[in-house]
């Protein structure tokens, strides 16, 4: 006999009804899924992108469904905006109770000749911008008191060299892994839970502008070796929520790879 209690409270663990939910690069792709995903699921959302008409227009698809969102322009490699972003958050909705960094920035170059500006470009948005939402967000999250859950993005190129012209990007990404368990650590006895999603490929506008011109390390690495193909936005986002929500509330530090089993491949 079904246990109609025990499964709406099961379901429940999946939201995050009433929560301030911060999402870097959520102008678009799997930010913008995201998003929508966590409004859904009752997230009051603050879109933070440098892409102002698609930070609104990520606003405006929550809102059209009866959802609360602000969109809030922020260059992540800049503390200073950070820091501002957040306090317009807080004086918006309240202090942030979920932070999700789904800000990218992919920019290629040979391992020989990556340049000083390049390396700086990537790990400006990709590593000094993570860290510096995490630490806006914790915080926030410590002055509350109650705690909260921060879902950083990494990348299965940061556990496995997959992608010619892509080092920096891999160290980048490695270094965002590297800060999870970090603060996973320091801030545990605050309540606050820090983890991480390490997607394979995924079907958004960057692969689209990418795919043409990386060079894949051989068959083993092909696109297609995901064992289930490349992931759409949702089937990340899923796996987001679930690091944000409730229902993972005894997990903190890990790096749970969403790959369609290329890891395993």
């Amino acid at each position: 006999m079904l246990d109609t209690a025990r499964t709406e409270e099961a379901l429940a663990a999946f939201r995050v009804d009433g929560k301030v939910c911060v999402i870097t690069g959520a102008a678009s792709g799997m930010g913008r899924t995201t998003a929508r995903l966590f409004a859904a699921t009752g997230g009051r959302i603050v879109v933070l992108d440098l892409n102002e008409a698609g930070a609104q227009e990520t606003v405006d698809a929550i809102r059209e469904v009866g959802g609360e969102a602000i969109a809030v322009r922020c260059d992540l490699a800049d503390e200073n905006e950070v820091i501002a972003a957040f306090d317009r958050a807080a004086a918006e909705f309240g202090p942030v109770d979920v932070l999700v960094n789904c800000a990218a920035y992919r920019g290629k170059a040979e391992f020989m000749e990556v340049t000083q500006q390049q390396w700086d470009d990537m790990f400006a948005v990709t590593t000094r911008g993570t860290f510096y939402t995490m630490r806006a967000a914790i915080r926030q999250m410590i002055g509350t008191g109650r705690g909260g859950t921060i879902v950083n993005i990494s990348s299965v190129c940061a556990q496995h060299c997959s992608i010619f012209a892509n080092a920096h990007y891999d160290a980048a990404k490695a270094g965002v892994e590297a800060l999870t368990r970090a603060a996973a650590v320091e801030f545990a006895d605050h309540k606050i839970r820090v983890n991480c999603i390490a997607p394979g490929g995924i079907k958004t506008e960057g692969l689209a502008n990418i795919q043409s011109s990386i060079n894949f390390r051989g068959p083993a690495t092909q696109p297609g070796r995901m064992l289930w193909g490349y992931a759409e936005p949702i089937e990340l986002s899923r796996a987001i929520l679930f690091l944000a929500s409730p229902a993972s509330s005894y997990m903190t530090g890990h790096v749970m790879a969403v790959d369609g089993g290329f890891l395993a491949g």
